[in-house]
């Protein structure tokens, strides 16, 4: 079991989720834009050897949470029992940002117990020991009405509007009523 631990804890997808959430965490405390941020490090680890690529799925992580931040605090904040988001340690929020990101707007092909569980290392490695049982509950509650916000996006996404028709051929002027040559 220890083994099995450590190989996720090792892995591709864990490292990106890692390096997402020293990110997110980084860009909350210094409030920068953590886009920008992420960006910067890419180009850093392009350039020199002495620091860390980013990862395409750092920056998907990154780049979503970015995107859709107020609603995944919606989400999250309501999920949450006898806690506010604004008095979660910034790394639990970041973690959670990350997580709740991957279950409701990630690729599909990655399976929510494996994001919790990655989240929940995360947490138990990067925050206080009471921090895992909430991180696990939150994300395990969003991951229940994940399937439901996937299907309303899709169907949401799927409606092609119509395009508005030109008002102004539609209408008549009322300034040029009775003004015909």
């Amino acid at each position: 079991m220890a083994d099995d631990a450590e190989h996720r804890r090792r892995g591709s997808r864990f490292r990106a989720r890692k390096r997402a959430v020293a990110l997110l965490f980084e860009a909350e405390l210094r409030d920068a834009d953590v886009v920008a941020l992420a960006e910067e490090r890419r180009r850093m680890g392009e350039e020199s050897q002495e620091f860390h690529d980013v990862a395409s799925y750092t920056m998907d992580i990154v780049t979503g949470v970015a995107e859709r931040l107020d609603r995944l605090d919606t989400m999250i904040a309501e999920h949450l029992r006898e806690w506010t988001l604004e008095r979660l340690p910034a790394v639990d929020r970041a973690v959670l940002r990350a997580g709740a990101w991957e279950l409701l707007f990630g690729t599909e092909d990655v399976d929510s117990a494996i994001v919790i569980d990655q989240s929940v290392l995360l947490v138990a490695d990067l925050s206080a020991e009471k921090s895992v049982p909430y991180v696990n509950a939150v994300l395990d509650r969003i991951a229940g009405l994940a399937e439901h916000i996937r299907a309303a996006e899709r169907a949401v996404s799927s409606l092609d509007p119509a395009p508005a028709a030109d008002v102004s051929e539609a209408t008549p002027d009322p300034s040029e009523a009775g003004t015909e040559d």
